[in-house]
């Protein structure tokens, strides 16, 4: 669009012009990966205040390549040493991976956000403000509907993650079909039933 010097009014129209260009152009968005590497762990973390039952999932489009590395953390505060009070159930991600960084940087680029999307649970997880601030994003919730919806989501593989880079308007997506293993399964099980709520 050419603007010349015709004045402030056809200046003002031009710069119109261009937002409204700028605003409709949709944002790109990459077509769905699925990963070729996923890799499943579960772990327990207790500690006089509280217990978190943790479901690692790294996924890699390649052996040691990019990828992300997702975390489904329910826990539950402990009172004078007893489990008690709600669930807090959510995820991690973080995305510092090779993918991300821009071929003239050498600095990883960091995630604007990343949305969980499955058939009963959708969420936009944000980056971790301070003293938390490390490139991650997370989300959580007190919900107990929301957070089994979320649990059993990520235990049936039957989520997609999508994905936004900072300053980019593309996005990518991983779709997540490949269940944990029987003894992950099982390890992540036994933590969440011994939630006082669960």
């Amino acid at each position: 669009m050419y603007c010349g010097k015709q004045g402030d009014l056809l200046r003002s129209y031009c710069l119109a012009g261009i937002i409204a260009l700028l605003i409709a152009t949709p944002p790109c968005r990459a077509e769905t990966m699925v990963p070729k590497q996923i890799e499943y762990r579960a772990s327990v973390n207790e500690d006089p205040a509280a217990k978190v039952c943790q479901l690692a999932v790294t996924i890699r489009n390649s052996p040691g390549g990019d990828g992300v590395d997702f975390q489904l953390i329910v826990a539950q505060m402990k009172r004078q040493g007893a489990l008690a009070g709600p669930l807090v159930t959510g995820f991690t991600v973080d995305g510092r991976a090779p993918r991300f960084t821009p071929a003239q940087s050498n600095r990883p680029a960091k995630l604007a956000s990343v949305a969980f999307v499955s058939e009963r649970y959708n969420s936009v997880a944000r980056p971790k403000v301070l003293p938390f601030e490390d490139g991650s994003v997370a989300v959580s919730t007190l919900d107990f509907t929301e957070g089994r919806e979320l649990i059993m989501a990520v235990l049936r593989a039957d989520f997609e993650l999508l994905l936004t880079m900072e300053n980019s308007i593309a996005a990518g997506s991983y779709k997540i079909s490949d269940p944990p293993p029987a003894e992950v399964l099982s390890q992540f099980s036994v933590c969440l039933g011994s939630l006082a709520s669960f």
